[in-house]
């Protein structure tokens, strides 16, 4: 049962992530610790900071979320239903785009995503929030990363681990 759970929680929020993966986080979150209860709020931004170190898309973190809830089949249920359906409708909707270059409309329709996948994105930081910043030094610790990572051109995986690296000395 829980595999086909999560086959249509990260189908859907594969289909709503035209914004990229950090704009399904707010739904991702909904879905995985409020309505299913497979993960915490604490153990969903764990899994988000996990996302962002590792290789590759943030939303690597799936497969983290799916093996909690399923182990290693829940695991690759997670990923293979988030990454799938996206990917194909990329792959046919990208050949379409190309062949409508030259068309006035296209820019149009571009410059009009760019605020809706801003206001996703951005919208995507009071779920992962939630769980992180529970104590006054994990407060200090977010508004310095973020202080960081606006005002300046570190690589955000960078900081990222480091604010990961004082949480551990902090709290340990």
């Amino acid at each position: 049962m829980v595999l086909w759970q999560l086959g249509a929680v990260f189908g859907v929020l594969s289909l709503l992530s035209f914004g990229g993966g950090n704009a399904i986080v707010p739904q991702m979150y909904a879905d995985t610790v409020g309505a299913h209860h497979w993960i915490t709020a604490s153990m969903f931004a764990r899994d988000f900071a996990l996302g962002r170190l590792a290789p590759g898309p943030t939303m690597n973190m799936s497969a983290l979320i799916g093996y909690t809830a399923g182990g290693y089949a829940g695991a690759a249920v997670a990923v293979f239903a988030l990454f799938v359906p996206a990917g194909v409708i990329v792959y046919v909707l990208g050949r379409m785009w190309r062949k409508l270059h030259g068309h006035a409309w296209r820019d149009r329709i571009a410059a009009g995503f760019a605020p809706v996948v801003a206001g996703l994105i951005w919208a995507g930081i009071p779920p992962v929030a939630s769980g992180a910043i529970t104590v006054p030094a994990t407060i200090a610790i977010a508004v310095a990363a973020a202080v960081i990572m606006l005002t300046t051109k570190v690589n955000q995986a960078l900081v990222v681990l480091g604010a990961g690296v004082l949480g551990i000395v902090l709290f340990r």
